[in-house]
């Protein structure tokens, strides 16, 4: 199975609002996309541009969870972001996702700012990064 397979079917499981492979290959096949994907596990998705990298999307499989998978993902995707280049993460989540707001925190990640009605059921909260 292919990254984009994975993360495609990933995206399935984890997510209701699901992407699909147009949206993941918009990421995977792009020169200036990051993707940490463990296949079995989850994934990382985003992307960097100068000094700044984003993170746009983080699963961990529902049989995969509470086990440090997410740590061990969001630490790939940050080494990465180190080594090219960037100097800040910044990402977004729903203000009522607390085990993805506490990973995040655990992290170092600070609170930058809140976007109201940034979903139609929820606000996003956004995040940074400083490396």
């Amino acid at each position: 199975m292919s990254n984009v397979d994975f993360i495609v079917s990933a995206e399935r499981e984890c997510f209701e609002n699901c992407w699909d492979e147009t949206a993941v290959r918009a990421v995977t096949d792009n020169e200036y996309g990051i993707c940490i994907a463990e296949e079995g596990v989850g994934y990382a998705l985003g992307r960097i541009s100068f000094d700044e990298a984003e993170l746009y999307r983080i699963a961990v499989l529902p049989s995969q969870r509470r086990k440090g998978s997410g740590g061990r993902l969001l630490g790939k995707f940050i080494s990465e972001c180190v080594r090219l280049g960037a100097e800040k993460i910044f990402l977004e989540v729903r203000s009522r996702n607390v085990p993805a707001i506490s990973l995040y925190e655990r992290a170092g990640f600070v609170r930058l700012s809140v976007r109201r009605g940034y979903y139609p059921d929820d606000d996003g909260i956004v995040y940074i990064l400083q490396l």
